[in-house]
Protein backbone atom coordinates (compact mmCIF):
# COMPACT_ATOMS: atom_id res chain seq x y z
CA UNK A 1 0.00 0.00 0.00
CA UNK A 2 1.33 2.94 -1.10
CA UNK A 3 1.70 6.12 1.40
CA UNK A 4 -0.76 8.52 0.06
CA UNK A 5 -3.64 5.12 -0.04
CA UNK A 6 -2.34 5.07 3.86
CA UNK A 7 -3.57 8.81 4.60
CA UNK A 8 -6.56 8.76 2.82
CA UNK A 9 -7.68 5.54 4.80
CA UNK A 10 -6.46 7.16 8.15
CA UNK A 11 -8.21 10.28 7.06
CA UNK A 12 -11.17 8.09 5.96
CA UNK A 13 -11.18 6.41 10.00
CA UNK A 14 -10.65 9.66 11.57
CA UNK A 15 -13.65 11.05 9.21
CA UNK A 16 -15.67 7.96 10.72
CA UNK A 17 -14.36 8.00 14.13
CA UNK A 18 -14.78 11.70 14.43
CA UNK A 19 -10.86 11.65 15.80
CA UNK A 20 -8.80 15.03 15.59
CA UNK A 21 -5.63 13.50 15.36
CA UNK A 22 -3.79 9.95 15.00
CA UNK A 23 -0.35 8.79 14.57
CA UNK A 24 1.21 5.51 13.12
CA UNK A 25 4.42 4.09 12.99
CA UNK A 26 5.85 1.14 10.32
CA UNK A 27 9.31 0.85 10.41
CA UNK A 28 11.27 4.07 10.14
CA UNK A 29 8.10 5.78 8.57
CA UNK A 30 5.76 7.90 11.06
CA UNK A 31 2.83 9.61 9.90
CA UNK A 32 0.68 11.69 12.02
CA UNK A 33 -2.44 13.49 10.86
CA UNK A 34 -4.44 16.05 12.67
CA UNK A 35 -7.35 18.39 12.13
CA UNK A 36 -6.58 22.13 12.25
CA UNK A 37 -8.72 24.54 14.23
CA UNK A 38 -10.98 25.14 10.66
CA UNK A 39 -11.46 21.63 10.70
CA UNK A 40 -8.95 21.02 7.58
CA UNK A 41 -7.15 17.63 7.98
CA UNK A 42 -3.30 17.37 7.26
CA UNK A 43 -0.57 15.07 6.95
CA UNK A 44 2.76 15.76 8.62
CA UNK A 45 4.97 12.42 8.26
CA UNK A 46 8.41 12.43 10.26
CA UNK A 47 10.83 10.70 8.39
CA UNK A 48 13.50 8.81 10.03
CA UNK A 49 16.82 8.01 8.51
CA UNK A 50 18.27 5.10 9.58
CA UNK A 51 21.35 5.14 11.71
CA UNK A 52 24.44 5.69 10.07
CA UNK A 53 25.96 2.97 8.57
CA UNK A 54 29.66 2.54 7.45
CA UNK A 55 29.75 2.81 3.61
CA UNK A 56 30.82 5.70 1.00
CA UNK A 57 28.20 7.03 -1.45
CA UNK A 58 29.67 6.42 -5.24
CA UNK A 59 27.81 7.44 -8.38
CA UNK A 60 25.37 4.66 -9.50
CA UNK A 61 25.00 3.12 -6.13
CA UNK A 62 21.28 4.21 -4.10
CA UNK A 63 22.88 5.70 -1.00
CA UNK A 64 21.57 4.98 3.29
CA UNK A 65 20.36 7.84 5.19
CA UNK A 66 23.40 8.55 6.24
CA UNK A 67 27.14 7.16 5.55
CA UNK A 68 30.96 7.83 6.26
CA UNK A 69 32.35 9.66 3.82
CA UNK A 70 35.83 9.95 4.91
CA UNK A 71 37.95 9.76 8.31
CA UNK A 72 36.00 11.00 11.14
CA UNK A 73 33.23 12.77 8.88
CA UNK A 74 29.63 11.37 7.94
CA UNK A 75 27.04 12.63 5.72
CA UNK A 76 22.85 12.96 6.20
CA UNK A 77 21.93 12.30 2.67
CA UNK A 78 18.59 12.52 1.96
CA UNK A 79 15.76 9.85 2.20
CA UNK A 80 14.06 10.88 -0.10
CA UNK A 81 13.17 12.84 -3.82
CA UNK A 82 11.70 16.72 -2.85
CA UNK A 83 12.36 20.14 -2.52
CA UNK A 84 14.62 20.97 0.69
CA UNK A 85 13.83 23.64 2.99
CA UNK A 86 16.11 24.38 6.21
CA UNK A 87 13.52 25.73 8.36
CA UNK A 88 10.00 24.57 8.72
CA UNK A 89 8.19 27.22 8.39
CA UNK A 90 9.31 30.43 5.82
CA UNK A 91 11.02 32.91 8.18
CA UNK A 92 11.41 30.48 10.70
CA UNK A 93 15.00 30.07 12.08
CA UNK A 94 16.51 27.37 10.07
CA UNK A 95 16.37 23.68 12.12
CA UNK A 96 20.28 24.00 12.35
CA UNK A 97 23.06 25.65 11.41
CA UNK A 98 26.99 25.48 10.94
CA UNK A 99 28.54 24.64 13.60
CA UNK A 100 25.31 23.26 15.78
CA UNK A 101 25.64 20.41 18.04
CA UNK A 102 22.98 17.44 17.17
CA UNK A 103 21.58 14.28 18.17
CA UNK A 104 19.65 11.64 17.09
CA UNK A 105 16.34 13.35 17.07
CA UNK A 106 17.38 16.49 15.92
CA UNK A 107 15.47 17.67 13.49
CA UNK A 108 17.92 18.76 10.39
CA UNK A 109 15.29 19.92 7.99
CA UNK A 110 12.10 19.47 6.04
CA UNK A 111 11.82 17.73 2.67
CA UNK A 112 8.50 18.70 0.80
CA UNK A 113 7.39 15.75 -1.52
CA UNK A 114 4.09 15.41 -3.15
CA UNK A 115 2.57 18.69 -0.36
CA UNK A 116 3.61 16.82 2.37
CA UNK A 117 6.47 18.32 4.59
CA UNK A 118 8.71 15.38 6.06
CA UNK A 119 10.60 16.30 8.93
CA UNK A 120 14.16 14.19 8.43
CA UNK A 121 16.27 13.45 12.09
CA UNK A 122 19.79 13.22 12.07
CA UNK A 123 19.88 10.27 13.78
CA UNK A 124 23.49 11.21 14.84
CA UNK A 125 24.91 12.82 17.18
CA UNK A 126 28.01 15.45 16.43
CA UNK A 127 28.28 18.79 14.99
CA UNK A 128 27.07 20.08 11.71
CA UNK A 129 30.42 21.26 9.55
CA UNK A 130 29.09 22.11 6.09
CA UNK A 131 25.67 22.31 4.55
CA UNK A 132 25.36 20.85 1.16
CA UNK A 133 21.98 22.10 -0.28
CA UNK A 134 20.36 25.70 -0.11
CA UNK A 135 16.96 26.12 1.37
CA UNK A 136 13.86 25.73 -1.56
CA UNK A 137 16.45 23.64 -3.92
CA UNK A 138 15.37 20.27 -5.17
CA UNK A 139 17.09 16.77 -4.37
CA UNK A 140 17.26 13.76 -4.98
CA UNK A 141 17.27 10.15 -3.23
CA UNK A 142 20.81 9.62 -1.37
CA UNK A 143 22.18 13.45 -2.25
CA UNK A 144 24.37 14.54 0.80
CA UNK A 145 22.27 17.00 2.56
CA UNK A 146 24.97 18.18 5.47
CA UNK A 147 28.34 16.56 6.85
CA UNK A 148 28.52 16.39 10.12
CA UNK A 149 31.98 15.33 12.56
CA UNK A 150 30.27 12.13 15.06
CA UNK A 151 30.58 13.20 18.64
Amino acid sequence: MSIIDKVKQLISIMNENELTEIEIQEDVTKIRIKKGDGGDIRAIPSISAPAALPIRVESGQEACAASIESGNFVEIVSPMVGTFYRASAPGADPCVNVGDTINEETVVCIIEAMKIMNEVKAEMAGEVVEAYVSDGEAIEFGQPLFRVKPA
